[in-house]
């Protein structure tokens, strides 16, 4: 990739990292290098599997707009997952000039750490949900406004006996969101449990009579859900979307969905990046819209799901 030069005369470049791990994460070296008045723009796509995900697709392309306009070129490349490697990865880009750091992915806190432990300073934004501590700069939905919204749904339309059930895939954001959904339905006077998303745990529903209330924590979750169960006895709720999930939703086999915009996460991370690079004021946390879908509005929501670039 050829470097080019900022007005002070020194190379600009940042770098996003993640892990490969599962459909959601994204595996990604993120450059970035200001331009001048030549149309340039470079990118190289590693990610294999991945790329078959529409929400990545969108994440990829929230970025690659966001550096457009900031007029930076783009370049991913595939990190792997053991801790020394991603040690080798980091040290090298900083070495290389890296400015900034945008982790998507669950070895945050290795990152972190390591970052902390090494006293390297670089600005480093998080694209998950997070704790409470503002020890970094965060770009996520606010899962509070989501259980809140979920929970009074939920409320509507559930008979009193119905159990709620949270499925998780164990992994730390699903725990994380978990936390948050656990006391905002206490604190409504919902019971809700938490169980392992895996056949055994749901084959106990399937052929009942009597209603259960899923939320299910991902979107690959919720797809899996949807296939097993095959009955109108059992209520599906998810938290994001897929092509799969939404098919889903116009079957009536989802009862609905709070989306999130990946799109918009990778606008907000860039935006994070250059700010913290120039010297803003960046947010802690900064909070992303989502939006409530059913079978009945999915059609308006057209551009929310599918942003046009």
């Amino acid at each position: 990739m050829e470097k080019r030069k900022n007005e002070k005369g020194k190379e600009n470049r940042y770098c996003v990292r993640g892990d490969s791990d599962g459909c959601f994460y994204v595996s990604l070296v993120f450059k970035f290098v200001w331009r001048r008045d030549e149309k340039r723009y470079h990118k190289d796509f590693c990610d294999r599997d991945q790329e078959k995900n529409s929400q990545v697709e969108d994440f990829k392309r929230g970025i690659e707009e966001a550096a457009n306009a900031k007029r930076v070129d783009v370049e991913y490349l595939e990190i792997e997952e053991d801790y020394d490697t991603i040690k080798e990865y980091i040290d090298r880009e900083i070495k290389n000039g890296s400015q900034a750091l945008i982790v998507f992915s669950e070895k945050e806190e290795q990152i972190l750490s390591y970052l902390q432990s090494e006293k390297k300073k670089i600005p480093l934004i998080l694209v998950n949900p997070g704790g409470t501590e503002e020890k970094t700069i965060r770009v996520w939905f606010d899962v509070q406004d989501m259980a809140e919204c979920l929970a009074e749904k939920i409320h509507q339309k559930r008979q009193e006996e119905e159990p709620v059930v949270y499925l998780t895939d164990e992994k730390e954001m699903s725990e994380r969101m978990w936390t948050i959904f656990q006391e905002t339905f206490q604190n409504q006077g919902i019971a809700i449990e938490k169980k392992k998303m895996t056949l055994p745990n749901l084959a106990k529903y399937r052929d009942r009579k009597q209603q259960a209330v899923f939320i299910c924590s991902s979107p690959k979750i919720t797809e899996e859900t949807a296939d097993y169960l095959k009955s109108k006895n059992q209520v599906i709720y998810g938290i994001g979307y897929s092509d799969e999930v939404l098919q889903g939703i116009r079957e009536g086999k989802v009862e609905g969905v709070m989306a999130y915009s990946m799109y918009s996460f990778g606008i907000y991370a860039v935006k994070s990046a250059v700010y913290s690079i120039e010297g803003k004021k960046v947010d802690h946390l900064t909070k992303t819209k989502c939006e409530w879908i059913t079978q009945d509005n999915i059609k308006e929501k057209y551009d929310f799901l599918f942003p046009i670039y």
